[in-house]
């Protein structure tokens, strides 16, 4: 019988090594490089192996918030775009992405969903206009191996009075990467408010792993 690259449960070994990979990145530069590599295999990976269900479903929440579609959104860690697909299937025209990585921004690009796309490190002061976006969405850029909680106060700070903050956070960096305080301490100062928060799979059939939260900008 040939080899097809495949272990049973019908992933490949290609993978399993994506995944370690990804959860085991260190810093901006390795998650550069990583991307890099693999951002034109991205999307088969995420979805068509592993079942990435996030980007479709903190898109539809913040949806079942937010009725201004013509609100310019800002897609933070945006990859090669497969949240931004989703937006734009809920009617969202003003669409921004933002990512470090050249290669995955080289695919979002080919989707022509977005008006604009900036190239950033998210762990850094953003060249964006206080009170420019109505929304801000984010699925994936929150895990393991990824950036912590640094770029949360940037958000807020481009978010418009009244606006939304749609994010993912993984469970396993919640607490104990500081996300639950900062966003709590935002909460506290007045700054956000709670609008959802509920646990749910990021992979399908994987069992509950992420945090799906909306905040409001007050």
């Amino acid at each position: 019988m040939a080899d097809d690259g495949k272990k049973p449960g019908g992933k490949s070994v290609d993978t399993d090594a994506f995944v370690k990979g990804a959860y085991g990145l260190d810093g901006t530069d390795a998650a550069k490089a990583f991307y890099g590599e693999w951002s034109g295999a991205y999307d088969d990976r995420m979805v068509g192996e592993l079942g990435y269900v996030g980007p479709d479903r903190i898109s539809r929440m913040l949806a079942a918030h937010l009725d201004d579609v013509a609100t310019p959104v800002l897609d933070i860690g945006c990859g090669t775009g497969l949240t931004s697909v989703h937006l734009a299937e809920q009617g969202f025209r003003a669409i921004d992405g933002i990512d470090i990585t050249p290669e995955m921004l080289e695919r979002a690009r080919e989707r022509g969903i977005y008006r604009h796309l900036i190239r950033a490190d998210l762990t850094k002061p953003l060249d964006l206009d206080d009170a420019s976006y109505g929304a801000a969405v984010s699925s994936g850029t929150f895990t393991c191996g990824h950036v912590g909680p640094e770029p949360l106060p940037e958000i807020v700070r481009v978010l418009r009075p009244g606006g939304l903050m749609a994010i993912t956070i993984h469970q396993d960096i919640w607490e104990a990467k500081g996300f639950k305080a900062m966003l709590g301490g935002f909460e506290s100062d007045g700054a956000i408010a709670t609008v959802e928060n509920r646990l749910d799979e990021v992979f399908e059939g994987q069992g509950p792993a992420v945090h799906y939260l909306i905040y409001r900008k007050t």
